[in-house]
């Protein structure tokens, strides 16, 4: 789950791809994207658990990363259906029951209790828009490096989050998670913490994907 190791795992799969043209060769995992119902954003503020969930996974996953990453500011529901979804992770986990159309904004003041991950807020969708313009794929076919292309589209690329599943003796908790910089750019999966002398720490991970 270590950042450098995915930047360099999505590397190679980006020359694969290009390097195939596409055409009748192995391709890399995109997880599907599926119309979903307006979730309703809760009124609520994250919890200062919620938020100790999301900075650990980022602790884990942006370790070592020195760019602002631009996080959606608003949560996604939590996955339990479709080809990537968390049933898998949810075995032996005595989970609490939620609401299962509702999410939460991140606020200003969460972004200092999200360190040392440099976080930057983004509205998704507008992001989105120049995860696209950026694409590293792009950027090659008009005559830029692989590094610098690489580089831009990282820069630009979007992360998000999940809403999280503790389960009832809040020593466990699940989150999706995501990060997208291009069509042949990304990676993502779900994780597993547990929490051990007040901290929440990774255990695993299942649903891994990669594009």
């Amino acid at each position: 789950m270590h950042f450098a190791h995915k930047v360099q795992t999505q590397f190679l799969c980006l020359l694969m791809v290009l390097t195939l043209f596409g055409l009748g060769g192995p391709r890399c995992i995109l997880p599907q994207q599926t119309e979903a119902t307006q979730p309703k954003v809760s009124d609520q503020p994250l919890s200062t658990g919620q938020i100790a969930v999301y900075r650990a996974v980022l602790s884990t996953w942006m370790s070592g990363g020195k760019e602002p990453l631009n996080l959606a500011i608003r949560t996604d529901i939590f996955p339990m259906q479709g080809e990537f979804d968390s049933h898998e992770c949810l075995k032996g986990l005595d989970l609490e029951p939620v609401e299962d159309d509702v999410v939460h904004r991140f606020r200003l003041e969460d972004l200092a209790l999200l360190k040392p991950a440099n976080v930057r807020l983004v509205d998704r969708d507008a992001q989105e828009k120049v995860v696209d313009e950026n694409d590293p794929g792009k950027a090659i076919r008009q005559g830029k490096s692989i590094d610098s292309a690489l580089k831009n589209g990282f820069a630009h690329g979007i992360a998000w989050f999940s809403e999280i599943r503790f389960d009832k003796s809040h020593t466990h908790a699940v989150v999706f998670y995501g990060f997208r910089c291009g069509a042949l750019c990304g990676n993502g999966g779900t994780a597993i913490l547990e929490r051990t002398n007040g901290a929440w720490k990774l255990k695993s991970q299942c649903s891994n994907w990669m594009s």
